[in-house]
């Protein structure tokens, strides 16, 4: 390559030198406009000029051929990337991010942890999202808890169209008094049981089923028996490949909540997952407990991501979960790829912590 470099520029320098000597010796009558013509040395120079002209091009594209081949030893010289967007999702390829709690979030504060995880994830520019729970940090059914409401909603801003909740216990400390505000509040499909309309439903998007449930309703620590009616109802029905259960207090809690979540009720929880289990449904994922973790049950993924905006739990014992992350700012990013599922766990920044992919 040096060895290419250093004939172009000789080639350049000698040309260079032998116009300069051409001009030296021209008669003085070249010079002249009504002479230019007549004056078979001039005649020459012009077509040496277009020679030269044409061997200057072709230096500047080996030049430039060079540039493309070599890299620069400076960083800030280095050409970036062309920025491309996401694909297109389709029938069998699409994603869907996933919200941690956020019950701390500050509405104008644009470097809180919800702000960034939204920033993050807009661009990532996901199918759906899905919002575990506890969005707020408490709800009694009053105009102060639609305001809250109404700012989570703005941080997550366009995406709302495409975003489906559960509610979680902080959401729910006004109990039944909570409904009202919930349902003016979001649009979510009405075709759960009586008395859980847009607080229990399911969606079909792509090659998949979502199925979003109420831990916290009408009591905490409960997926109760009129949901799990439902729930075997709406899943014999399913024709999708895929199937995705969401719901805000795990059914295996693996630190700060074990004794505070679905365990509470053992027998409870077990009908429950006994149902989750006979339908093969590909993954739940959960909050709750403000840490992110991945932990196998009985042939089914309980993925949890409690920790968007809220604060630290215990990370889970040794050998209780596959895997486990404690920090703020964390999100989901799960991809379908037909049956194959990769869940990843991203920071605040955006930065991939950890990815797991699997096959039901």
């Amino acid at each position: 390559m040096k060895k290419k470099i250093f004939i172009i520029f000789s080639v350049f320098a000698a040309l260079i030198l032998l116009i300069g000597l051409v001009y030296v010796f021209l008669p003085k009558t070249a010079a002249n406009t009504a002479g230019r013509e007549a004056n078979p040395a001039f005649t020459k120079l012009v077509s040496f000029r277009g020679v030269l002209a044409d061997v200057l091009n072709g230096i500047q594209g080996e030049v430039e051929k060079i540039e493309e081949a070599v890299s620069s030893p400076f960083p800030g010289d280095q050409k970036k990337p062309a920025e491309t967007s996401p694909a297109p999702s389709t029938e069998n390829n699409f994603t869907f991010a996933i919200l941690g709690d956020t019950q701390y979030f500050k509405p104008n504060n644009p470097q809180g942890n919800f702000q960034k995880a939204m920033a993050q994830i807009a661009k990532l520019n996901p199918s759906l999202i899905a919002a575990e729970g506890d969005l707020v940090g408490s709800c009694d059914g009053d105009s102060k808890c639609a305001n809250n409401y109404s700012n989570w909603k703005n941080i997550v801003g366009s995406f709302m169209p495409k975003t489906y909740a559960v509610q979680g216990n902080h959401d729910r400390t006004g109990d039944d008094k909570t409904d009202g505000v919930w349902r003016s509040s979001f649009n979510f499909p009405t075709n759960g049981p009586s008395g859980f309309s847009e607080q229990v439903y399911s969606l079909d998007f792509g090659n998949s089923h979502f199925v979003f449930l109420d831990s916290d309703k009408p009591k905490e620590h409960l997926v109760n028996g009129e949901q799990r009616a439902w729930l075997e109802k709406d899943l014999s029905a399913n024709k999708k490949e895929n199937i995705f259960v969401f719901f805000h207090e795990p059914a295996y809690p693996v630190s700060s909540k074990i004794n505070e979540s679905l365990d509470v009720e053992a027998a409870e929880r077990n009908a429950l997952w006994q149902i989750l289990k006979k339908y093969n449904v590909t993954a739940v994922f959960n909050g709750h407990e403000h840490v992110v973790s991945r932990r196998k049950i009985d042939g089914i993924y309980q993925f949890v991501f409690g920790d968007t905006d809220s604060f630290n739990h215990e990370l889970p014992k040794p050998g209780v979960a596959e895997y486990s992350n404690q920090g703020q700012g964390r999100f989901g990013l799960v991809k379908v790829s037909g049956k194959e599922i990769t869940v990843e766990t991203h920071g605040p920044d955006g930065a991939l912590l950890n990815t797991f992919t699997f096959s039901k």
